[in-house]
């Protein structure tokens, strides 16, 4: 393959899950699926909620870190020098902090997890590297900050939520070897062999089976 790569941050982790779904995804798209309407709204409320405090170091209570809400409504892009491959994503929230730290927030709806996700994970540091190739240095950390809905008095019309921080270390340094992977895998003429534990190929397997009987 000799066309540019383009990988959003969002697809990174993909490239370590499985070979073949990755590889079939670049040259097919990916499978279709139904986005939740609900958490996207959630997202949309919050995200909207937020743009009066960019600018601003005086922020909700509830937000987990001190520091000034950046504008971070474009997408940023790099290019990694060792492949080529254009990465971009957009961030949710972006905190510079009164020594110049900067942190990442992303917010997530339903139950949070006692350890960051691996893909989840992923997605941070991809927001690292591109934030540090685009000169805002250092990228401290990272906060997965989740809102789930909780039982409460609904008579006014209003929705409780709980709002709870799951902290992380970001490292950009791990995207480039995954960068790398990426590359390696997409130039393959052929298919590459399936994940063993790859649900996705397990259950395409079951359904050519149960086609071909």
């Amino acid at each position: 393959m000799h066309e540019t790569i383009r990988l959003g941050v969002t697809r990174l982790q993909s490239a370590l899950d499985c070979p073949l779904c990755f590889w079939i995804s670049r040259r097919l798209g990916s499978p279709p699926s139904i986005f939740a309407g609900i958490p996207a709204q959630i997202d949309s409320v919050i995200k909207n909620y937020m743009k009066q405090f960019i600018g601003n170091s005086d922020l909700p209570e509830w937000f987990p870190v001190r520091g000034t809400l950046m504008d971070a409504s474009h997408t940023l892009r790099a290019i990694d020098p060792a492949t080529g491959i254009t990465v971009a994503g957009r961030l949710d929230a972006l905190v510079k902090t009164a020594d110049g730290e900067y942190h990442i927030i992303d917010y997530k709806t339903g139950r949070p997890p006692e350890e960051v996700p691996n893909y989840y994970q992923m997605q941070l540091d991809g927001y690292a590297y591109l934030l540090e190739q685009n000169d805002f240095r250092p990228v401290v950390g990272g906060t997965l900050l989740y809102f789930t809905p909780k039982h409460g008095n609904l008579s006014e019309g209003l929705f409780p939520f709980k709002i709870t921080e799951v902290r992380a270390e970001v490292d950009p340094s791990r995207i480039p070897p995954v960068l790398a992977l990426a590359k390696e895998i997409l130039d393959l003429p052929t298919p590459p062999p399936r994940s063993e534990d790859c649900e996705m190929c397990m259950w395409r397997e079951q359904v050519e089976h149960t086609l071909s009987e």
